[in-house]
């Protein structure tokens, strides 16, 4: 038996950089000390989220955004484009700008939804989540999801396409960074980089009067600001923190994405909003690693051997426990739930598999990677040969031999009945019928043919959804739904949205619309001005009839989740 390879994930294509990397360590999650006003013992101040400190500076601001993604950029640029005169700024702690949007998908152009079916609809998806999704906030994203199309892709120009499922150009959102950048520093925006919010200023637990961050250089600032608008993303890239406010086992989830450390969910934790509610583990699509260490993102291999309907998967036990195609029509979000419902998951191949995948047999579009796998030829030895040596890749002669060598790991793992197991997968392939489970027969493919392969399989967290609540002017509140003055929040930081499942339309379209409602809120009811009633533009965006998902918002979900849908 020989192993495959021991390679971070940040390994992988420059996906993602080393701010990411260090996000896990960001948190201590260690009980808070005192926050500065209000908040929950969760408030973490071991990397000095939600305590305020005296400022080597101090300055004002109208409306100061914190986060760089779809969100922020949307709350940014439309505030400045609605009152010219106000001074925006936008904070972004890493040095790049665009967060978790840079991985993302997108919903594509979109009509408005009318308020009486947005509101039916609205019910339909909260019904989807068993009522965790908060029913209004569906129908008010939906009522406006064409403007906010318009705005982003006719008026703004930002591209996209369609391949299975709908991606901004070039198959990831940070095109539509690249493209928003220049004319929001072109309107005014005073965009800053490498600016990490560390805590709100309040006058008390119902009133936001500012932001503190720390600049490059190390030194505290104070804004005092009108309007504060919380755009910061997830937890994905902060496992220790996310373990505190969710039931899944981090072990079993790879977690991707650049600064996703629940800062946010923290400062929000400051105010009378209190602890951070209900996160959703955004397990967007699978991948072969740990649970630590795992292929890149991106891998051929990983889109190979995780997440294909022909893929054969067996567990802790050696036994297969799935149609692993869920009817031909599983969701990229129910492939992760799938996996994280066992103690390991292994998928299981022979050299014909390989040599098939290798040849084009990629199907799946779920990914602006993952699309340009489907019907391409992979070379898969290599990341075979460059992985060599991991502990979640085995190679072995025969299928006894890779039982056993699982079984080291898994000392649950029963070799005779995972042979029993591949014996019966075979004579379903034969037979031309999954007896067991239902498996469509093209993608029932039989493993006899040495060497073979066991890969182990964890979902992969591209983010979270979920944390801070809003209303429907996204405006944070207690959790009476008070608002707390001068506090905003939009993206996935915001909760309302989803269950226990990504649902799909719950992420781009998200911060598009919270970005967008919480500027137009703030210009109106905080800097006393006037939004005008084309500020969408006066252009429309095309295709609204194909593009909407299931949810009157991003890509469909049917078979194929959006996986950067972020």
């Amino acid at each position: 038996m020989e192993g495959i390879s021991r390679r971070s994930f940040l390994k992988g294509v420059g996906v993602v950089g080393a701010t990411a990397a260090m996000g896990a360590g960001l948190a201590a999650c260690s009980p808070a000390a005192e926050p500065s006003t209000g908040g929950s013992d969760a408030v973490e101040t071991a990397s000095g989220i939600g305590v305020v400190v005296d400022a080597a500076s101090t300055e004002e601001a109208d409306i100061v955004v914190v986060g760089s993604g779809i969100g922020g950029f949307m709350a940014s640029m439309i505030a400045k484009e609605q009152a010219p005169g106000a001074t925006v700024v936008m904070l972004e702690k890493n040095a790049k700008l665009g967060g978790s949007t840079n991985y993302a998908e997108c919903n594509g152009p979109a009509t408005n939804v009318d308020e009486a079916e947005a509101r039916l609809k609205g019910l339909d998806a909260a019904a989807k989540t068993g009522y965790i999704a908060n029913s209004i906030l569906h129908a008010e994203r939906m009522r406006e999801q064409g403007d906010n199309a318009d705005w982003l892709f006719a008026k703004h120009g930002v591209g996209w396409y369609r391949a299975g499922v709908v991606f901004y150009e070039g198959g990831n959102g940070s095109s539509c960074i690249s493209t928003l950048t220049p004319i929001a520093k072109e309107e005014g925006v005073d965009i800053r980089t490498e600016a990490r919010a560390t805590a709100l200023l309040t006058d008390d637990e119902y009133t936001v009067t500012g932001v503190q961050y720390e600049n490059a250089e190390g030194d505290v600032v104070h804004i005092a600001a009108k309007a504060v608008i919380l755009a910061t993303g997830g937890m994905s890239t902060n496992k220790n923190l996310l373990g505190q406010y969710s039931s899944q086992d981090m072990d079993k989830i790879i977690g991707w994405g650049e600064g996703q450390d629940g800062d946010g969910h923290l400062l929000a934790e400051q105010t009378a909003h209190g602890r951070a509610n209900h996160l959703t583990v955004d397990s967007l699509f699978n991948n072969v690693g740990n649970g630590t260490d795992s292929l890149a993102y991106d891998s051929p291999l990983g889109v190979s051997a995780a997440m294909q309907y022909s893929n054969c998967f067996v567990n802790e036990y050696g036994i297969r426990f799935c149609d692993e195609s869920g009817g031909g029509a599983l969701g990229t979000a129910e492939s992760g739930k799938l996996v994280e419902s066992q103690g390991y998951v292994f998928s299981i191949m022979d050299s014909a598999n390989i040599a098939a995948y290798e040849a084009g047999g990629c199907e799946r579009h779920y990914s602006g990677f993952a699309d340009a796998c489907v019907g391409a030829t992979l070379d898969l030895q290599s990341e075979l040969a460059q992985y060599e040596g991991v502990d979640y890749i085995f190679k072995a002669d025969t299928l006894e031999e890779l039982g056993k060598a699982i079984a080291a790991k898994a000392d649950t793992f029963a070799v005779e009945d995972f042979l029993a197991e591949i014996a019966a997968y075979n004579g379903y392939a034969d037979a031309g019928a999954d007896a067991a489970y239902g498996k469509d027969a093209k993608y029932v493919w039989k493993i006899e043919q040495g060497p073979f392969y066991a890969f182990q399989i964890c979902s992969g967290m591209l983010n979270t959804s979920g944390g801070i609540r809003i209303n429907r002017d996204a405006q944070v509140t207690d959790a009476r739904g008070k608002a707390i003055d001068g506090l905003y929040a939009a993206g996935v930081c915001t909760s309302g949205w989803d269950g226990e499942v990504y649902g799909g339309g719950t992420c781009q379209t998200v911060g598009m619309w919270a970005g967008s409602r919480a500027a137009r809120h703030a210009v109106e009811h905080k800097l006393g001005g006037t939004v005008a009633d084309d500020w969408m533009g006066t252009e429309r965006s095309q295709d609204s009839s194909e593009a909407q998902g299931p949810q009157g918002g991003d890509s469909a979900q049917g078979g194929e989740a959006a996986l950067g849908d972020l």
